[in-house]
């Protein structure tokens, strides 16, 4: 079989990481091996490889949000297929897998971010059809920054 979607490995991390300046993340496989490690360790966390031929060509991270205000969702934390296997499906294939897998959980809906400046992948995610829900502002402080 030719494609194949499979929860992510820690011996995948070369490869998978290889994957993340496509979103606009710089990150060693030993960093990416030690952070699948720690998410494996929290619920309904879940980080998948696509395979195309035996090589890994995508990668996607999906996580729960349990919320008192409402049934919660699950959130595309993370969806790349390499340049070189764009516009053949693979992505919309990964997206199906990552949704299945958050509906499967029993989240009534599945949420991500795109960032203003990737066109590209706002058109990809309306032909999946996502829409926008709003706009936000993200805050954040770091550890760091306390003392």
């Amino acid at each position: 079989m030719p494609l194949l979607i499979r929860p992510m490995l820690a011996e995948d991390a070369v490869d998978a990481s290889a994957l993340m300046p496509d979103l606009g993340y710089e990150v060693t496989p030993t960093d990416l091996a030690e952070r699948l490690t720690r998410l494996s360790e929290w619920p309904d966390q879940q980080a998948f490889v696509m395979l195309w031929h035996g090589r890994i060509v995508g990668l996607s991270q999906v996580q729960g949000v349990r919320l008192l205000a409402s049934a919660g969702y699950a959130e595309v934390q993370a969806l790349v297929v390499s340049k070189d296997h764009r516009g053949h499906g693979l992505g919309a294939a990964l997206l199906r897998h990552t949704m299945a897998w958050a509906f499967a959980r029993g989240y009534p809906r599945v949420r991500l971010r795109s960032g203003i400046h990737r066109e590209e992948a706002h058109r990809f995610y309306r032909a999946q059809g996502f829409s926008q829900a709003r706009a936000s502002y993200a805050f954040e402080r770091l550890a760091a920054d306390e003392g």
